[in-house]
């Protein structure tokens, strides 16, 4: 009764009674629908923040999505960005079992329970804990920085009301541990920075640092700014118009 969207299947193996369940075929379609909706929604907002006028994003057909982008001149820079699919999650570090023992059994693939093994960006081993602290949903703006401390690149974050409490929460219990950030594309996950919680962050502003280039920053803001693919999107057909077919339309018309 309570899963609905959920079709059953009864069926005995030997001695085992087992019981297979499936979404419906009604379940399936309204999800996929919203996915294309969300995707493209979002596909309006990666294309706002790269400030290209009068872009036509249309759906076609049941899970194909056409982009027009007029005067684009960096066609594979806009492509990587539109096709993308980065969510943020901030978790903490399980410092019981980062003993070096349990981290190379971990690098062997014994990880402890309700752990994920990880090496960051320096190859240094890290056990994280599942349990998502915050994620991407919670940040309302994102842009690139400078670390006044050491010069490198950052991710200046703002989280809304709720994000801004649950952090400063979070922060004021672990103070002295670790916290990772993580940035998750298509399936994968990568520890950008793991850095010590000195003392609790209130105020709903994050720094990430760990950034490879200024480059970098810039795209990783983008991608928060703009909020994740609800599906991953492949690109499968592509074509460049250039002016002069235009010239040549204005030509005929007027003849």
């Amino acid at each position: 009764k309570e899963f609905a969207d959920l079709a059953f299947k009864e069926s005995d193996t030997g001695t085992e009674k087992v019981l297979k369940a499936s979404l419906n075929p009604q379940a399936q379609t309204r999800i996929q629908e919203f996915a294309l909706k969300q995707n493209i929604q979002t596909l309006h907002n990666r294309i706002n923040e790269l400030g290209v006028a009068e872009p036509i994003i249309q759906q076609q057909g049941a899970d194909r999505v056409v982009v027009q982008l007029p005067g684009v001149q960096d066609t594979a820079k806009a492509k990587e960005i539109l096709g993308r699919t980065a969510t943020l999650e901030i978790r903490l570090v399980d410092e019981d079992k980062s003993d070096l023992v349990t981290l190379e059994n971990a690098a062997k693939g014994q990880v402890p329970f309700g752990d994920e093994f990880f090496l960051d960006r320096d190859g240094r081993p890290l056990l994280v804990k599942k349990n998502v602290v915050l994620t991407g949903d919670y940040i309302t703006d994102a842009g690139p920085g400078v670390d006044q401390q050491n010069g490198g690149s950052v991710v200046n974050v703002t989280l809304d009301g709720r994000g801004a409490r649950i952090f400063k929460q979070v922060t004021r219990e672990n103070v002295k541990k670790r916290m990772a950030i993580l940035l998750i594309e298509k399936g994968k996950a990568e520890v950008i920075t793991a850095p010590v919680i000195n003392e609790e962050i209130g105020g709903g502003r994050v720094q990430i640092s760990g950034m490879a280039s200024p480059q970098e920053a810039t795209d990783v803001s983008l991608l928060l700014r703009a909020g994740a693919l609800a599906a991953p999107m492949e690109i499968i057909e592509e074509r460049t118009v250039g002016p002069s077919m235009g010239e040549e339309n204005i030509k005929r018309g007027v003849h």
